[in-house]
């Protein structure tokens, strides 16, 4: 049977006096890539603070594997499997692209203070653990070339593929990208989309927010259309495509490229 990641029911939330998302229901099953689109000012950003935990709505439920997280921060959210990307990118600069993800894999490690000051032997082995790690994460995303090199050196389409494998070092359960493709030229667009339908083989939830049509039409399972903070339609990609509700109130013109 498939299992429920996550169900947003009647959730709504108003923001000085104007409701930016209004009892918003829809669910997201476990191994889907699942895209959320709408116009701008749709309330799909402020949909993903309040899944994130980033803002509390005014009413409604948000369950986790089937708890209630309404109220929980961010960080236990994280804890619980849920871990969200942000559309600027988020990485270390100044570091090399191996030590953002061996300092993202760090926050996970179980080492504490004494251990790492007195390099006991249970540090060490966690440490080569930890860096064994990294490697394996850097050819998942097809940086294993560039680990040595600056994070500053990388292309924006780079930094972006490094931000978010330093959100799956917190090992999530499903992963929440924030337009993931803004500012990615055509090339960078591409393999993002091979990313993460890489993270999708692995068994990963991926929710994504996107404006690219034809990135969101080509890799997404299912898709929810949201339009004044509303629910307008939900279903797979070609079902989205033709409901009349969603090209009228979004798609329009750039259905041909959606389709493309």
């Amino acid at each position: 049977m498939t299992q429920t990641v996550l169900t947003l029911s009647d959730v709504t939330m108003q923001i000085a006096g104007l409701t930016a998302v209004d009892k918003l229901s829809f669910s997201v099953e476990a191994g889907q890539i699942v895209s959320l689109i709408g116009p701008n000012g749709a309330g799909k950003t402020t949909t993903f603070n309040v899944i994130s935990g980033y803002m509390r709505p005014t009413g409604g439920k948000v369950l986790l594997f089937g708890e209630n997280i309404v109220g929980l921060p961010p960080d236990r959210i994280a804890q619980r499997g849920l871990v969200r990307s942000f559309q600027r990118t988020s990485v270390f600069a100044g570091c090399t692209v191996f030590d953002n993800v061996l300092t993202a894999l760090h926050l996970q490690g179980r080492a504490g203070v004494w251990k790492s000051l007195l390099r006991t032997p249970g540090f060490q082995r966690e440490e080569a653990a930890l860096r064994e790690q990294a490697r394996e994460t850097l050819d998942f995303l097809g940086l294993q070339s560039r680990a040595d090199e600056l994070a500053s050196s990388l292309s924006y389409g780079e930094q972006r593929v490094l931000g978010v494998g330093l959100a799956l070092a917190a090992k999530p359960r499903m992963l929440l990208l924030d337009e993931p493709a803004a500012g990615l030229n055509p090339s960078e667009t591409e393999a993002f989309k091979a990313t993460v339908r890489r993270i999708g083989e692995r068994g990963i939830t991926v929710l994504l927010v996107e404006h690219d049509m034809h990135m969101v039409m080509s890799i997404s399972d299912h898709i929810v259309v949201l339009n004044h903070g509303r629910l307008i339609a939900t279903g797979a990609p070609k079902a989205i495509q033709q409901d009349p509700e969603v090209i009228r109130a979004y798609l329009g013109s750039g259905l041909r490229r959606a389709q493309a």
